[in-house]
């Protein structure tokens, strides 16, 4: 765990020095170079041949408004003439890089001609080339009563720096070296902070994925659930037009669809008997009775038979009530044998108050 740990907070520290950097490169892009040459400012583009220049303001007066138009949100980038700072030299161990902004803050009341307080300086670090172990630390120190003057003079010519560099080594392709950047507020919070700025940005992209995650789900739940219900709704009202339907409709469907139409409209043969021993005399019983959607037929003995028919017609749950065969008489000579058949109403009210 706490290597994974590790390894991603070096992940976070990489990207945030590639944002670094990108942003520096961004900057860099709308960047131009002034120079003091001849009492007057002389603009150039970074990647400028020494004899391109896009402007010259004189020392004191306003540049003009074309040029401050092309400039508009430019950095301005002052170089200054490299005999107006003092270099120092130092050698250090390779493994000390890390660590070099504290060495030459503890030796600069050494190094500098002028009081720490009264001083701006930058560092440049490369490695010795005869000594892999070793680096070449260039320490370039100029007054800040210097660097405050020019940023006055070129404020009033409307060209306030960003930056002010000198190039550490003689040539006019030589590194540029920063002495002295304007003060911006919260750019030193942000350029600490940016890690874990990266960090609380990627654990808020995973909540926000998580929540989107579980949005999901539970919408996907919810779709289903309403689709099994409608599936439901649909069915019960498949069922219900299956059950108006005429039989010779119902023996036209398929085998499944054809027992639920039946289903539907075949009374209940335990509620079909209690309606029929609600209806017939205790001197009649049944011997065999069929259910067939809504024709029901009885066969049973009885000492009076033609009064059967009164009594089920009289009962309200059947109609149509007639023999379907002649009534005979039993072995017993005491009996007749009956042959009824009525029809039932589609689910009719079999059981009584």
């Amino acid at each position: 765990m706490e290597q994974i740990k590790a390894i991603f907070i070096r992940w976070i520290a990489i990207l945030a020095g590639f944002i670094e950097e990108w942003h520096a490169s961004a900057l860099a892009r709308k960047s131009v170079v002034v120079t003091q040459e001849d009492g007057c400012f002389t603009v150039r583009r970074p990647d400028a041949a020494d004899g391109t220049v896009l402007g010259k303001v004189a020392m004191g007066s306003q540049m003009p408004g074309s040029m401050a138009e092309a400039l508009r949100n430019h950095q301005i980038v002052f170089e200054i003439a490299a005999e107006k700072v003092v270099t120092r030299r130092l050698t250090v161990p390779a493994q000390a890089q890390e660590f070099l902004p504290g060495i030459v803050r503890n030796q600069i009341e050494r190094l500098s001609p002028w009081p720490p307080a009264q001083a701006v300086y930058g560092i440049d670090a490369r490695p010795n080339p005869t000594d892999a172990g070793t680096l070449n630390v260039c320490v370039s120190i100029a007054p800040r009563a210097s660097i405050d003057a020019i940023c006055r003079e070129l404020a009033d010519t409307g060209l306030p720096p960003t930056q002010i560099v000198v190039r550490t080594e003689a040539g006019g392709k030589s590194p540029l070296l920063a002495l002295w950047t304007r003060p911006v507020e919260g750019a030193h919070y942000h350029r600490m902070d940016l890690p874990r700025m990266i960090g609380a940005g990627l654990a808020a992209l995973v909540l926000l994925s998580a929540a989107i995650s579980l949005w999901a789900i539970y919408s996907t739940n919810a779709i289903s659930a309403e689709h099994e219900e409608v599936a439901a709704q649909m069915e019960t009202l498949q069922r219900q037009s299956q059950s108006s339907r005429k039989p010779q409709d119902i023996a036209l469907l398929k085998p499944p669809q054809r027992a639920w139409a039946m289903k539907e409209n075949t009374p209940v043969a335990v509620l079909t008997l209690e309606a029929l021993s609600r209806a017939l005399p205790d001197s009649a019983y049944l011997t065999e009775l069929q259910l067939e959607n809504t024709t029901l037929r009885i066969i049973g003995l009885a000492a009076d038979a033609p009064s059967l028919i009164a009594a089920l017609e009289q009962s309200g749950q059947f109609s149509a009530v007639h023999f379907f065969a002649p009534t005979t008489k039993g072995q017993n000579n005491a009996l007749y044998k009956f042959y009824i058949e009525a029809r039932l109403e589609e689910h009719p009210n079999l059981i009584g108050d």
